[in-house]
């Protein structure tokens, strides 16, 4: 029988950050209903506690060329660790923070039952970030750190900051 799991999804810097301190919040519930933390990170930027998958980031942030080449490569590996992970989990929840690398995993484990779960990031105050633009429709529950962001994201909770 495979493990129930919930995962976890995060960049590096501010992303990772805040995935660490929501994790520390979820952590002890998660242990009493047996449910194992899976993590995947952006460019091996783990953080302890998860079962560690990395991935590297969907974009280049210096080359819009290199990000449209690398594209299809990445996608590819994208949906190499989700098969993986549902080969290997029962995963009935994922969590992010963010990163563009959420996107392929939300929607196929949405369509196969998992709730979602977004938050967006801390340093957006004024504008959308493009994944939270495509989250928004996705996640069951979509949450921002900013009050500035209600107009952008009107059916987003404010949950205060990480």
């Amino acid at each position: 029988m495979r493990p129930r799991a919930v995962l976890f999804i995060y960049g590096e810097g501010g992303h990772r950050a805040q995935m660490k301190r929501l994790y520390a919040r979820l952590a002890p519930r998660m242990e009493e209903k047996g449910l194992v933390a899976v993590g995947i990170c952006e460019n091996g930027d783990e953080l302890d506690g998860f079962v560690n998958y990395s991935q590297r980031g969907m974009r280049d942030k210096h080359s819009h060329l290199k990000s449209y080449i690398l594209l299809p490569v990445r996608l590819i590996h994208s949906f190499l660790i989700l098969v993986q992970l549902v080969v290997s989990y029962r995963i009935e929840g994922v969590i992010s923070t963010g990163p563009g690398i959420a996107i392929v995993p939300s929607i196929a484990l949405k369509l196969l039952g998992a709730r979602i779960v977004f938050i967006e990031s801390w340093s957006r105050f004024e504008t959308t970030s493009m994944t939270g633009r495509v989250m928004y429709r996705v996640a069951d529950r979509f949450y921002i750190q900013n009050r500035s962001l209600q107009s952008h994201y009107p059916d987003a909770i404010y949950g205060g900051l990480l």
